[in-house]
């Protein structure tokens, strides 16, 4: 009982939280100050009453209308609110009462502000960036120090191997910055071959700094791996629609051929249908044929500006960082 009285009280500073979240992520985009003036309804301009300010209740009881002018409140108030108390309530459980706690919800907090601007107005505002790199550099000192105090009370002196230099929490903090914005910005260059842009703006290259920062360089492939999987997963959905109403029949044909045969080329493998050496050649050779097929068409229709599906790709890398830092 008492366990879930706690989680209750976590989740509404949670809730609390995410509502001054809202004002620092709509202030950015703004241009206005975090603290004045008060908070007020965009559209009329009225001053809020303190009960229109409280997370989630006051969007219900308000029908999510403003209570002065009736315009319509975004869904982004309690939605980012709800994110923002589960959150808390998942590092809380993962971490207990501990300093890892403070500074997982402060890193936890940032990702949502970065992931709404970006979301929202595909834009990404260095002070969070920056910040976060900030909080992942501060949190790997403070771990280097407690390490090498605690070394020197066990032995009463310290060991810089060089095994040591190369791996404590400060060098793996700054090559992960370094390996998150080259890595980031060699792929958004190779943009300007393909399409003749690049693939994704500066601010998605601070961003993987920032994770670079926080989880260390080796964590931060796994992330930029699972932020491609999960970009893929939201992007297609669309881009195919997309074709579909552009009447692009070759593409979302070739692209509809190489997911199906990649299905049963898979299950062929789990079912043991292709432990002949020959059989399973010619299929991956099938398999890579379809592939190259279905990209030369998805290339030729995004050189032409008009035929680009973009989405940012800020949201896909903090969802990864949020999914590892919680598991």
């Amino acid at each position: 009982m008492l366990v879930m009285a706690v989680l209750l009280l976590v989740f509404i500073i949670g809730l609390c939280i995410g509502s001054f979240l809202n004002v620092v992520i709509l202030r950015a985009l703004s241009n206005e100050s975090i603290v004045f003036p008060a908070s007020k309804c965009p559209k009329c301009q009225h001053k809020l009453l303190w009960w229109h300010n409280i997370p989630i209740l006051s969007y219900i009881l308000l029908r999510g209308k403003c209570g002065f002018c009736g315009e319509k409140i975004s869904i982004q108030y309690p939605v980012v609110e709800f994110l923002t108390g589960v959150v808390f309530v998942l590092v809380f459980l993962k971490f207990g009462i501990s300093w890892d706690t403070l500074f997982a919800l402060v890193i936890g907090s940032l990702f949502i502000v970065i992931a709404g601007t970006d979301w929202k107005e595909k834009v990404v505002f260095d002070m969070h960036t920056y910040s976060l790199i900030g909080v992942g550099i501060l949190y790997a000192i403070l771990v280097t120090a407690l390490d090498l105090y605690q070394f020197h009370q066990l032995t009463g002196g310290f060991n810089f191997t060089t095994e040591w230099i190369i791996g404590n929490p400060v060098s793996s903090t700054l090559l992960g910055i370094i390996l998150g914005f080259v890595v980031m910005e060699i792929v958004a260059r190779i943009g300007y071959l393909i399409a003749g842009s690049r693939a994704f703006g500066e601010g998605d290259s601070f961003i993987a700094a920032g994770l670079g920062a926080v989880f260390g360089w080796r964590m931060l492939v796994i992330i930029l791996i699972m932020s491609v999987i999960i970009q893929v997963i939201i992007t297609l959905p669309v881009y195919v629609k997309k074709e579909i109403d552009n009447r692009n029949w070759m593409v979302v044909l070739s692209l509809g051929a190489f997911l199906t045969y990649t299905i049963a080329f898979l299950m062929a493998m789990q079912f043991g249908w292709l432990e002949n050496t020959i059989a399973y050649v010619l299929s991956a050779i099938v398999l890579a044929v379809i592939g190259i097929f279905a990209c030369r068409e998805v290339l030729r229709g995004i050189r032409e500006p008009e035929n680009r599906t973009y989405l940012p790709f800020g949201p896909a890398l903090i969802l990864a960082g949020l999914i590892v830092l919680l598991i």
